[in-house]
């Protein structure tokens, strides 16, 4: 009844027992409420003029008050507090009252110095601080010294000629006016001329408001259900959107907690259930957690809705992500076990598994099965992901091929198919066909982009071209597209290819100052590159600590290209070192980091090291089996073997040549003709003999002809030709 408004919770949120009051308690509540405030306004009626009651009450004691008041104060020596008192008599005069005139008034009174100036006879001066009620310290018979004149209450308004009663005058005005208008802060932008950005850049692109409300969850569930005093009801609707976009971006926490608002609702689990679950499972599949997204599938097995093509097809993008192959096809025979055929998508998913594992059989195996499914004139992208395996490798034969049956089936190349073809020729370092396709793609219609420009130009690095790569830039420049970084990188990959070390060097400074385009770790690796084709260590650790110290973070293929320039040198101990230093940054090391560093050990002679580093390799290889091929751990333990050889210890060679046949590791060719040679130089020739006999019987090789009659085999044992089993 006083007028105050408890807030109330919005009708959403309030408790129902409060809105299923009956009637009649909620009149008696308000017949309550009612009487109460008629009461309250008749005990505070007679206190309304209160303020005049109360000033006339002062005003008659002002005789017996005056003098008890003047003299306390002036005996404390204190301020008295002012008084605003409420409504006065018409006939009240405040200039007339002793007590109360000065305390009506509105000037500022003087305040008594906080510190005196004071002598103590021999002329020196002192500073006392004074207090109220308190003998002075100067004596009676000496003279006090002369008060220096009190600075005014408001120096600084006293200064601009503000203080007291005096005004401001108007040529003071137009003076200050005109004094400002001389110190422009924006200078004006002559005629005809547009003013610059301040801001430099367009910071729409940077400045993302739903980016940052992504990036916070708390105030991104603050911004979708409002402050506490404007909260709205989320409707199904919203509900379902808010999940479908946490779905899309991955961020299943937030899904999971809107799929738990709707799951509440008993009557909503059968029609909306698989669509739930469909987005949880779609959730975590975005946020790379194929086996959390699994999880989802198998618990709808369970239920009444079963999961449908839509599903099945989501898990199966999952796990192909990560390139596991193996699961991708579990699913799919899952499906089928479950009545849902795999369709186009699914099939081109397969593909796209193998493609991610480098799994070239294994991708043309399921080209084929899609094919013998009826699914083969669907669509490109599968055609495209095999057509991407090609190019990695510079099948041109295959990849002609392939074309050839996709224009059987009726499907036209796009310009992704195209650029994948033209990256199939520069891989075999043949930028004539290169060129051919591009002139094909024009004569098709297709437009030409960038990249197909930068096939063109990676053709001819590959060759060591530099000349080329320099002729098909302007080329690109004539028709409207100017050098990027990539652009200058190719050409730094061809100077590299001759490892002319200067030229790199005079590439990057025409790279940042003419083009003014800032090196990437791209271009360093380039030039890094370059250090290892010319077996210049000092270089290749000057330029990877200069972009360390430049705050250019180095990546894997940087360090790979530093230890490949020791490992050609034969300089194991940096090699060792830059492996080391590159653990120690959170990295960890691919197949061919340990191959030139094994390469290094096997110049050097490192045997032992060799085999640390081959241990350290197969731990890596347990969690990633995709990423060490068998091949190439076949060509590590070679390494370690001919480490062994070059030391001279022949003893610990056969024990880790047996050890490799233990492991399944068939011995490469140069193995057994290491162990030969050896033998040879060492005058035993039946030795020899019979690590040829076991170079035919044990691995199935042929060795070469005449080994015995001249000599053994030649230095670069990495260089012999084998024969095929």
């Amino acid at each position: 009844f006083l007028g105050f408004k408890m807030p109330q919770p919005p009708m959403g949120l309030r408790p129902r027992r409060l809105l299923a009051r009956p009637a009649a308690v909620q009149a008696r509540r308000a017949a309550a409420l009612l009487a109460a405030g008629l009461v309250g306004a008749v005990v505070l009626l007679p206190w309304a003029s209160a303020p005049g009651q109360i000033a006339w009450a002062l005003h008659s004691l002002r005789p017996q008050l005056g003098s008890t008041a003047s003299a306390s104060g002036a005996a404390a020596g204190e301020r008295r507090p002012r008084l605003r008192l409420g409504a006065l008599p018409s006939d009240y005069d405040d200039d007339e009252d002793p007590v109360f005139g000065d305390l009506m008034n509105d000037e500022p009174e003087e305040e008594e110095p906080a510190f005196r100036p004071m002598s103590d006879g021999g002329g020196n001066r002192l500073v006392t601080r004074s207090r109220p009620g308190a003998a002075s310290p100067v004596p009676a018979t000496t003279a006090p010294a002369a008060t220096p004149a009190r600075a005014p209450v408001n120096a600084k308004a006293d200064a601009l000629g503000t203080a007291g009663d005096e005004e401001v005058s108007d040529s003071e005005v137009d003076e200050f006016l005109a004094e400002l208008n001389l110190k422009v802060a924006v200078a004006p932008v002559s005629e005809g001329a547009i003013g610059l950005d301040p801001q430099g850049k367009d910071m729409r692109a940077q400045v993302s408001l739903f980016k940052e409300i992504r990036s916070s969850p708390a105030r991104k569930y603050l911004y979708e259900r409002g402050m506490p005093d404007q909260q709205m009801r989320l409707t199904l609707k919203d509900r379902m959107v808010i999940m479908a976009q946490a779905a899309e971006f991955g961020d299943w926490p937030v899904a999971r907690r809107m799929m738990v608002t709707i799951w509440r609702k008993k009557v909503m689990r059968l029609p909306m259930g698989r669509i739930l679950f469909n987005l949880m499972v779609k959730a975590h599949a975005q946020a790379g957690r194929p086996k959390a997204a699994e999880s989802w599938v198998v618990d709808m097995l369970d239920r009444v809705f079963q999961p449908d093509i839509i599903t099945f097809n989501t898990l199966l993008g999952g796990w192909a992500k990560s390139g596991n192959y193996h699961k991708v096809k579990y699913w799919m025979g899952r499906m089928r076990g479950r009545g849902v055929q795999p369709d186009a998508i699914g099939y081109g998913i397969l593909i796209n598994a193998h493609a991610q594992a480098d799994d070239l059989p294994g991708a043309e195996a399921a080209l084929a099965e899609m094919r013998e499914s009826g699914f083969g004139s669907v669509g490109v992208e599968p055609y495209n992901s095999l057509l991407k395996l090609y190019a990695s490798r510079g099948l041109d034969d295959r990849a002609y091929k392939m074309l050839e049956q996709m224009k059987e089936f009726g499907m036209e190349p796009n310009a992704k198919t195209y650029l994948l073809l033209m990256q199939v020729a520069a891989e075999a370092k043949d930028p004539i066909s290169a060129v051919n396709w591009m002139e094909t793609m024009e004569k098709k219609g297709q437009q030409l982009g960038q990249d197909h420009f930068h096939a063109v130009m990676m053709a001819h690095a590959k060759r060591g071209d530099v000349a080329g790569v320099q002729a098909w830039m302007q080329v690109m420049q004539d028709k409207g597209f100017n050098p990027d970084t990539e652009s200058f990188n190719i050409w730094l990959m061809a100077s590299a290819e001759t490892g002319d070390v200067d030229a790199c060097e005079d590439i990057v400074k025409v790279m940042k100052d003419v083009a003014d385009i800032e090196p990437n770790v791209a271009t360093l690796s380039a030039i890094i590159g370059a250090c290892a084709e010319a077996r210049d260590v000092e270089g290749a650790r000057r330029w990877l600590f200069r972009a360390e110290a430049a705050e250019l973070e180095p990546d894997l293929a940087c360090y790979n290209q530093a230890i490949k320039a020791c490992a050609r040198a034969g300089n194991s101990s940096q090699a060792e070192h830059l492996t080391r230093r590159l653990l120690r940054s959170r990295m960890s090391p691919n197949m061919a980091t340990y191959n030139a560093l094994l390469e290094a050990f096997a110049q050097d002679g490192g045997g032992m090291a060799a085999e640390f580093w081959v241990d350290h390799m197969q731990r890596q290889a347990r969690w990633r089996h995709s990423e060490f091929p068998q091949e190439q751990m076949n060509s590590a333990y070679a390494e370690v073997l001919l480490a062994h050889v070059r030391s001279g210890n022949l003893e610990a060679a056969e024990d880790w040549l047996t050890q490799m046949l233990g492991e399944g590791v068939e011995p490469e060719a140069r193995c057994y003709l290491a162990m030969a040679q050896k033998h040879l130089e060492e005058g035993r020739t039946e030795q020899a003999r019979n690590w040829l006999e076991r170079m035919s019987s044990w691995s199935g090789l042929v060795p070469p002809q005449n080994f015995l009659e001249n000599g053994g085999a030649p230095p670069q044992l990495q260089e012999v030709a084998v024969a095929d089993r």
